[in-house]
């Protein structure tokens, strides 16, 4: 009897969402002409697995997990404190990091940041498969940076890179992007999910191999996606996100995975005519530094990974021109907003639902954190009512649908830095006001429990 050929696999090259069949349109994600069939060597991993006898099988012998000895190592500074801080302390050797942005927010400078640095302790392998040696010799020169130890190569096949790597030695290697590699026995063209993948696993076993740690760096698509997301993402390290826009002149550095070290911490730079350069004094970054009082701005305090940042919130009511209310949210959940709003109609009396509400984050930073909810419900309720919150008072608290104002985490390290900024007062839930007696006076704290108890500020 013939064997069954294997079913044929078909990958979508945006989401990497597998199926048994060809469409137009992926069922995950949307994107339209992203699927392919998933072809070469890389589709041998789904074929059945031949059976193999008990006696066969060789597999490494398990230990007790107390026998297990403790992997110690020294970690390599990048040279910046801020990029080591998000890294959890520095770059594990051997370790596989990928830096995801879209196209032209500035990875490649990134990269060219952190050699300069690090070319103080050896030598450092630049790979560009989008430009070439001499366009990043270009960029490097104009940056200032000019040192025989930063080695620079367009090879774009992932093996040859690989031996490259062990004949050099050198202390760290960037790869720019990740989407222009391959890998030679696979026909399939760089970018797609299945070289991604597989180019991916050849530095992954090479970082092993040899302790040398290794950047990807990779672009993300329209959604705000790394191509291929899920197999990359399993596969390195530690993910970090760079962020920004064309008209700001600041980017933000996120870890969203780390196994070595906290997620969530964030580096913030400013793009300049030499390269990037680090911002330390965040707190001046996101608040407004001139000390005139104005209604709908309300001062507030948030999580960014292990440190606190001292924000500002804003918000424009205006009665609406249209049939239904506008409800507008940059830099903030937009649902968080309508929210709150329907709580302040109903438990304060204000009548939103004739207005439109704009509410804003300043300084282009975007947030989610609920500990914004009382400072946004300020805001608002401030510019409709035309009167002004004081300037030197910060708001902090989440808000429940019935109006409650419920205690928030790491408030000791909010206050630390909203005292930096100024602050004399806060208005923070009641059961956060012990932790509060250790920054302001007890006459400067007002504790509440419920959106009532703000009184007509």
């Amino acid at each position: 009897m013939a064997k069954k050929p294997p079913a044929k696999i078909f990958i979508c090259k945006s989401c990497g969402a597998q199926s048994q069949r060809w469409a137009g349109k992926c069922s995950d994600c949307g994107e339209w002409n992203s699927i392919e069939e998933l072809t070469g060597n890389g589709g041998a991993r789904f074929e059945a697995p031949v059976a193999v006898r008990p006696h066969d099988r060789r597999y490494a012998v398990p230990v007790p997990i107390t026998q297990v000895e403790e992997s110690k190592w020294d970690r390599i500074s990048t040279g910046i404190s801020e990029i080591d801080l998000v890294l959890g302390g520095g770059i594990v050797p051997g370790s596989l990091i990928l830096i995801g942005g879209e196209p032209g927010v500035g990875k490649s400078t990134l990269v060219l940041e952190m050699a300069r640095e690090i070319v103080r302790a050896g030598k450092v392998l630049y790979i560009s498969g989008e430009e070439s040696a001499a366009q990043i010799a270009l960029r490097a020169k104009r940056m200032g940076i000019e040192d025989k130890n930063l080695l620079l190569s367009s090879e774009i096949y992932a093996e040859n890179i690989s031996a490259m790597l062990t004949d050099t030695n050198p202390v760290v290697l960037f790869v720019d992007s990740i989407q222009t590699i391959l890998k030679e026995n696979l026909v399939n063209q760089a970018g797609t999910v299945t070289q991604l993948r597989e180019s991916t696993q050849v530095f992954l076993e090479t970082a092993k191999r040899t302790g040398i740690p290794i950047f990807l760096t990779g672009h993300i698509t329209k959604e705000g996606l790394i191509a291929g997301p899920k197999v990359l993402e399993h596969l390195v390290d530690t993910v970090l996100y760079f962020e920004g826009d064309r008209v700001n002149y600041y980017r933000i550095l996120r870890a969203v995975k780390n196994r070595f070290g906290a997620v969530g911490d964030t580096a913030i730079f400013e793009m300049v005519a030499g390269g990037l350069k680090q911002v330390t004094d965040r707190n001046s970054l996101f608040v407004t530094s001139h000390s005139e009082e104005r209604s709908g701005s309300v001062i507030s305090s948030v999580m960014e990974g292990s440190r606190a940042i001292a924000v500002e919130v804003q918000a424009l009511v205006t009665k609406s021109s249209f049939g239904q209310a506008r409800r507008m949210a940059e830099g903030l959940d937009n649902r968080r907003v309508i929210l709150l709003a329907a709580v302040l109609e109903k438990y304060l009396g204000l009548a939103l639902s004739q207005s439109d509400i704009f509410s804003n984050l300043a300084g282009g930073l975007t947030i989610d954190e609920p500990s914004l909810d009382l400072a946004i419900a300020v805001a608002i309720g401030s510019s409709f009512k035309e009167r002004v919150a004081p300037r030197n008072t910060a708001y902090l608290g989440e808000v429940g649908l019935s109006g409650e104002v419920r205690p928030i985490g790491q408030m000791a390290l909010r206050l630390k830095a909203l005292a930096g900024v100024g602050i004399e007062s806060v208005v923070i839930p009641s059961g956060n006001k012990e932790e509060a007696l250790s920054f302001f006076p007890t006459n400067n704290i007002k504790a509440i429990g419920h959106l009532k108890d703000l009184g007509d500020w």
